[in-house]
């Protein structure tokens, strides 16, 4: 019985050697390829830079929640769990959940630190909510994907004008330029202006050790896409 137990064991750990291997080259070559976003020091900020600095500074019991659309495109491929005590939720589909969902995690988990990610597209639904986390000291971190646009339209437009969008096809899907970090400091909460991408891991140590809720404005490019599905 213990030799036919220990075959099966040996045959199992051999199969399971192989897929991990397997599993082990598909990250690699993801990796290579998408090495030049996740490191990028393009300015204004390519969201890869901005998801691969979540990566590095969520601490390890954190609540990471995500909106929709390009917010989830990006930080679905781009953003890596580091820890079994991370929790990662993002919305099934309703731009603008991610910022009352995080307030809402926030006050279920007051020991836990909260970042949601969420486009300015997205922010705008609940913005006036960010006086309902100063009044009631919801202490989460919101960072703001402000590329001062819904751009996640940008491919439908841009096949609807032929790949040459005229400006007033533009109005469609793009916004005023705005700096949420003023509008937060004018609520009462911490708001930090990111413009170049070696101070995103100084904002959220900053976030971090607040005593307020905090919204970290990362001035992103318009242009970015984020990258689509592919299959086979």
């Amino acid at each position: 019985m213990g030799g036919r137990v220990q075959l099966t064991q040996e045959r199992t750990r051999k199969e399971r050697a192989a897929g991990i291997d397997e599993v082990r080259a598909v990250r690699k070559a993801y990796y290579e390829k998408y090495k030049p976003q996740l490191e990028s020091n393009a300015v204004p900020i390519h969201q890869g830079r901005i998801c691969s600095e979540l990566s590095k500074h969520v601490p390890e019991d954190g609540i990471v929640v995500v909106d929709t659309g390009h917010a989830g495109m990006w930080m679905g491929g781009m953003y890596d769990l580091r820890s079994l005590k991370q929790s990662y939720m993002r919305s099934a589909g309703h731009l603008g959940w991610a910022f009352p969902a995080g307030l809402g995690a926030k006050a279920a988990c007051p020991d836990r630190p909260v970042i949601t990610f969420t486009g300015d597209a997205g922010f705008w639904y609940h913005i006036g909510e960010l006086e309902t986390a100063v009044r009631w000291k919801l202490n989460a971190i919101t960072l703001v994907n402000n590329n001062s646009s819904g751009n996640q339209s940008k491919r439908g437009f841009d096949r609807v004008y032929g790949g040459q969008q005229t400006e007033r096809g533009k109005e469609l899907w793009t916004y005023t330029r705005q700096n949420f970090a003023k509008i937060a400091e004018d609520i009462g909460a911490l708001g930090i202006r990111v413009e170049k991408p070696a101070e995103i891991g100084p904002a959220l140590q900053q976030a971090l050790k607040a005593d307020r809720p905090v919204v970290i404005d990362v001035v992103s490019d318009i242009d970015a896409l984020a990258p689509v599905a592919v299959t086979e």
